[in-house]
């Protein structure tokens, strides 16, 4: 088995931070908070190294990641949409996505022959 995306390009409709400054949190119902807990928040912002997360991150190896606009910011931001074009026909048996905890339904879908 090997990673198909190392080669690939990859683009997608928005990005957390492309028009500024902005919070997130992050989702982590799945542990017991108690009173006095923090949640987790940052902030994305395309201008500063530290704080951009480009879809690029997605597939680079490293564990740096992609980050979406919040839902907060506009209705627009509930379908974001990941392109991964592999550069060339391939005949893929299987495939695999690691996705952090998402609010809303996620989908797959593969176009071509």
């Amino acid at each position: 088995m090997f990673n198909l995306a190392t080669n690939a390009e990859i683009t997608t409709n928005a990005t957390c931070g492309e028009e500024g400054p902005e919070s997130f949190c992050k989702l982590v119902e799945h542990v017991k908070r108690r009173p006095g807990d923090r949640i987790q928040c940052g902030v994305c912002d395309d201008s500063s190294t530290r704080e951009r997360h480009p879809i690029d991150f997605a597939i680079d190896g490293s564990n740096r990641w992609w980050q979406s606009p919040t839902i907060a910011n506009g209705r627009q931001f509930n379908w974001v949409t990941i392109t991964l074009d592999l550069k060339q026909v391939r005949s893929v048996l299987s495939s695999l996505l690691h996705a952090r905890r998402c609010p809303t339904a996620f989908g797959f879908s593969s176009l071509g022959p």
